[in-house]
């Protein structure tokens, strides 16, 4: 399993709302069938030609001081893969049983990487820390244009760059920013909100893209369309949209804080007294604790730290494959709330 310093674990003291910010470009091969009409040996021929561009002298050059390095998805457990999943490297789609070969090309921080073989035959992902839309997309691109010397990407002068599911054709971008949003959460403000949303072409999802719960109060914001505008276009309407959204958790929190100071440290600091003392703990009731500690990082009711790690850190470790890997068991499912309990008390109370 890979060992690296996450992009997750570096400082979150000035992200405030945004948590960090996503970009994904999916990009094909022009001379292999696309993945619903891809066998083994289409498969395995992508996964070497990515493989060898990725990690080329070139590319390095290109993209420095990034360093990539390869891991063959085909040849490890899923037990590994859902680490993956669960710490936003791969997608759930890369462990379901394909039958074709599946790659990822990635650097030491996890913070850029390829994804091959998944619903396109590439997909490049750059994740930054906090509010940078513009670096992740800039990181994205140098990596797209590295690539591209060496790969013949299936690409139309009318339509774009052409991907197997229709709604990402035209500049393939997919780009998004993670949010954490409790106020807007508890004032059930925000499904009228993601109505709006939806209207300009974007979408709120919780923090696993489509179809999952949020987690601790942390929401995906992302474009649905990629066809017809421009990757500028496409990365300014989403700061704009995010900005707004920020402004309204941002006046929500400074409310709290004249309003209910007292009720508001209160459940932050009951929040950490579970969390240092709990022997029980689902998932959800351990990220909305956390979620609890965040805001009041945040708000400044909690004025200095209470913890090493970053609160999206912790999140990421409590869910189920990560937190059997960091506290040395395997398949222990019937335990997990405990081992939860265990390793948040050991958290907080060192």
């Amino acid at each position: 399993m890979i060992k690296l310093q996450k992009w997750y674990e570096k400082t979150e003291a000035d992200t405030g709302v945004v948590i960090s910010s996503r970009v994904r470009l999916a990009r094909n091969l022009a001379d292999v069938p696309f993945s619903v009409r891809m066998d083994s040996s289409n498969s395995d021929d992508v996964v070497q030609r990515v493989k060898h561009s990725a990690i080329s002298e070139q590319t390095a050059l290109a993209i420095q001081p990034h360093h990539m390095q390869f891991l063959d998805l085909a040849h490890i457990p899923n037990w590994d893969l859902n680490v993956l999943v669960e710490r936003h490297i791969i997608s759930p789609n890369m462990v379901d049983g394909k039958h074709y070969l599946r790659g990822l090309v990635y650097n030491e921080t996890e913070d850029l990487s390829v994804m091959i073989n998944e619903e396109d035959h590439i997909r490049i992902q750059s994740i930054f820390v906090g509010q940078d839309l513009d670096a992740a997309y800039e990181a994205a691109n140098r990596l797209d244009d590295a690539l591209a010397v060496s790969l013949n990407y299936a690409f139309d002068a009318k339509f774009g760059f052409l991907t197997s599911c229709p709604t990402n054709t035209g500049t393939g971008l997919r780009a998004s920013c993670m949010l954490h949003l409790p106020l807007l959460e508890s004032t059930g403000q925000l499904k009228s909100l993601a109505d709006m949303i939806v209207k300009t072409g974007f979408v709120i999802r919780g923090a696993n893209g489509e179809g999952s719960d949020p987690l601790g109060n942390i929401y995906q914001v992302s474009n649905q369309i990629t066809l017809g505008k421009t990757e500028n276009e496409i990365l300014n309407s989403l700061k704009q949209l995010v900005n707004q959204i920020v402004d309204r958790e941002t006046a929500l929190r400074v409310r709290v804080l004249k309003d209910m100071n007292t009720e508001a440290a209160d459940r932050i600091w009951r929040a950490y007294g579970i969390l240092c003392n709990a022997r029980k703990m689902t998932l959800k009731e351990a990220t909305g604790l956390l979620s609890d500690i965040r805001a009041g990082q945040i708000m400044g009711i909690i004025e200095k730290p209470i913890t090493k790690k970053t609160i999206y850190e912790i999140i990421t470790n409590i869910q189920p494959y990560n937190l059997q890997r960091i506290m040395g068991v395997a398949n222990d499912t019937r335990h997990l709330e405990a081992l939860r309990a265990d390793y948040l008390r050991q958290t907080f109370v060192n």
